[in-house]
């Protein structure tokens, strides 16, 4: 429904794999050189930058390991042998370490990225953090294109070792939760369209008039999809209206409702934008909250009776809540809060004088 940050996270991993696979193709690292520059705009862009550096130093890993095990006698015909040197390689990657430095952060990025990883909670609160419930068809696509990847990737005379290694790490982080699934889309569309050709096979390169007609052709598809995405100011707010409390939010504008405000956890960022007057408890950085908080906070939401022992909910005036949360019903039976509002979507309580 709206543009993430996470939309560059897949732009950049694109330009990151077209560097590394031509790299490898032609043996030449000086293609590489670019990504110092890619991980600066990247780091400063989305947090997810750290799997394109995972990727990279991957490819630093996979390259020597290959030249360790030949130079010990352990060199296997059915693997591509590497083509780019380590040396290289490995300042390269240095240079994108110190390339996410760069920034209004610097290092803290990756306390931000450590305090993730531990991070328990969350990943059985948000739906996009789980795994994958093969209830919709489209985790079955995401399992034929991964699929699909593999064939690509083994079916080749000589197996390239960094594929195959990329393929697996990008299978362990979409397989564990369901956000991740752009990364192994990605990566497989990749492995899939990276098929070499020899010379002779190779077609021309496309005229200025079919790059042309390829373009119109594109831009027609574009227009006609968009008429009917309903994509337009209308078409946004009935969106906007139906996922989110805008009528609730416009009750508590007009009638002036005093704070402070007590809010359910998926509409932090949508209050912290339309109601700025009221500031949220809580809203979707996980990590700045941390798993005690969180869990407490989810416990409130779904009407746990220890919601009495919340002081962020004893010391809030305003209640705004989703209609289908379970505090909903226990706040509705208690003597300290009166409901002054509900829609379909949410419902609003005030805490009684």
């Amino acid at each position: 429904m709206m543009p993430r940050p996470v939309f560059f996270s897949i732009a950049l991993l694109c330009v990151t794999l077209t560097l590394i696979l031509e790299a490898q193709r032609s043996g030449q690292v000086q293609m590489l050189y670019w990504l110092p520059l890619v991980f600066l705009l990247w780091a400063n862009l989305h947090i997810q930058f750290i799997y394109g550096l995972a990727v990279v130093g991957l490819l630093v890993v996979v390259n020597a390991a290959q030249r360790l095990a030949g130079s010990a006698g352990f060199a296997f015909d059915f693997l591509d042998p590497p083509t780019l040197p380590l040396r290289a390689l490995a300042a390269v990657f240095g240079g994108c370490v110190l390339a996410t430095l760069i920034s209004p952060y610097s290092y803290h990025l990756y306390g931000v990225v450590f305090e993730y990883s531990r991070s328990k909670l969350i990943y059985s609160m948000i739906k996009e953090l789980q795994p994958l419930s093969f209830r919709g068809y489209e985790n079955y696509v995401e399992l034929l294109l991964a699929g699909t990847a593999f064939f690509a990737v083994g079916w080749q005379r000589k197996i390239n070792l960094f594929k195959l290694a990329l393929l697996i790490f990008a299978c362990a982080l979409a397989f564990h939760t369901m956000r991740d699934s752009w990364f192994l889309c990605v990566v497989a569309a990749a492995c899939i369209a990276d098929n070499p050709i020899e010379t002779a096979e190779r077609e021309a390169r496309e005229t200025p008039l079919e790059l042309a007609g390829v373009l119109a052709t594109v831009t027609i598809a574009l227009l006609l999809l968009a008429r009917g995405a309903d994509f337009t100011t209308a078409g946004l707010d009935r969106t906007i209206t139906g996922m989110f409390p805008v009528n609730a939010a416009n009750f508590v504008i007009r009638n002036r409702v005093p704070g402070p405000l007590y809010n359910n956890f998926d509409w932090g960022g949508f209050l912290t934008w339309y109601l700025p007057q009221y500031p949220v408890v809580v809203d979707g950085r996980t990590d700045l909250y941390g798993d005690e908080l969180n869990e407490l906070l989810l416990q409130t939401q779904n009407g746990d009776t220890s919601y009495k022992n919340n002081p962020y909910l004893n010391d809030a005036s305003l209640v705004l809540l989703r209609r289908r949360d379970g505090l909903v019903s226990a706040l509705e039976l208690d003597s300290q809060f009166r409901k002054i509002y509900e829609d379909k979507t949410a419902t609003v309580f005030v805490r009684q004088q």
